[in-house]
């Protein structure tokens, strides 16, 4: 039986987390002898993994900065594994690190954002990839910027974009309707998110009249100056009948279910999970024209909008705004129809079995 160890940052929850944690899964119902190792101390998808039965290993020791790469380094020349699958910036450094100094494994690195510009740390993770077996991008974008960037590494990248379980994401049966038009966001509060730019449309469609909607938006808040900073500006601009934020929910379906449309006003993206997973329930998609969206999000189910102009973003809410329940329900219909095409779990779960 092959031994495989997943390494990530941590177990929180966001998309890459969320993605590794079905990988893990989908790879010990296949027979695999998986453990997820992690050394951040957020935990919240290790009761997915208890679970389904899947072994899982926080790290704390490498929870330190300084002896983080030697502590990993360590464990897993002492472990042995015949493939080491990192998810993120820092993990896949570290694995390419190890492979150089002794680590006679099978090396699968995956990048799960689109680089923005070139700095210090993606020159080093990028030079460090001629070490890899494979490079594995989860958008398309992704694999298009490396191979125009580093055509040294074109040979090793196979893009395999996000799956979503079709079967668990699904639109509710009974769904009730709102009195209110509901806009899901679900995201972490962070820059790349792009949330002043959109707090500022939502200004807008209030000046323009519109008042019947509410923005709901679920993600971790790391309570820093730019969490502040949104806060501040929705309080200032007197909207907060019209947009909260809500604490990361571990049962993310109910919210999909919840709410009427689905917008994530992102700068930039690898392939978002969200949007996946929000198409899979049957949700429209209003998001930013950026990366891979425009792969997905087409006129035949939802709005693409440029994600620096407020008013853009407006006008794209307001059309949602005013979509009536004949064309709600077509949006929904091909959504769904579009993720168990394009999500498959079965076609992810192959693409890397293709490489293990």
């Amino acid at each position: 039986m092959k031994k495989i160890i997943c390494l990530i940052e941590s177990l929180g929850s966001g998309g890459a987390e969320r993605q590794m944690t079905g990988l893990a899964v989908l790879l010990k119902q296949e027979g695999y002898d998986v453990e997820v190792w992690y050394y951040t101390p957020n935990h919240f998808y290790c009761k997915n993994l208890e679970n389904e039965g899947v072994k899982f290993r926080y790290i704390s020791e490498a929870n330190n900065k300084y002896k983080r790469i030697g502590v990993i380094r360590n464990e897993l020349l002492r472990a042995k594994p015949d493939t080491v699958i990192t998810y993120l910036d820092t993990p896949c450094i570290i694995g390419c690190i190890t492979k150089i100094t002794g680590g006679k494994f099978n090396l699968i690195v995956s990048e799960r954002n689109t680089t923005q510009h070139l700095g210090l740390k993606d020159r080093i993770k990028f030079f460090l990839y001629k070490f890899a077996d494979h490079i594995v991008p989860n958008s398309y974008s992704q694999a298009r910027f490396i191979k125009q960037n580093y055509p040294n590494l074109k040979d090793k990248i196979k893009c395999i974009t996000n799956f979503v379980d079709t079967d668990k994401f699904k639109p509710c049966e009974n769904k009730q309707a709102n009195d209110k038009v509901r806009i899901l966001t679900v995201a972490r509060i962070m820059p790349q998110k792009n949330i002043l730019n959109y707090i500022d449309a939502i200004k807008l469609v209030v000046e323009t009249g519109y008042r019947n909607f509410k923005i709901n938006w679920v993600g971790q808040s790391l309570g820093d100056i730019y969490y502040t900073n949104c806060i501040n500006k929705i309080k200032n601009l007197e909207i907060e009948d019209f947009i909260s934020f809500e604490d990361q929910n571990p049962n993310i379906i109910d919210e999909y279910n919840k709410n009427s449309v689905f917008c994530l006003p992102s700068i930039y993206e690898g392939f978002p999970n969200v949007v996946c997973e929000a198409m899979s329930c049957g949700l429209p998609i209003i998001c930013s024209n950026v990366c891979d969206n425009a792969d997905i999000v087409t006129l035949n189910n939802g709005l693409l909008f440029n994600p620096l102009d407020p008013n853009d973003i407006a006008n794209k809410l307001i059309q949602a705004l005013n979509w009536n329940l004949r064309e709600l329900n077509k949006f929904s219909i091909n959504n769904r129809a579009r993720a168990i095409s394009l999500f498959s779990k079965d076609n992810f779960l192959k693409s890397y079995m293709e490489i293990l």
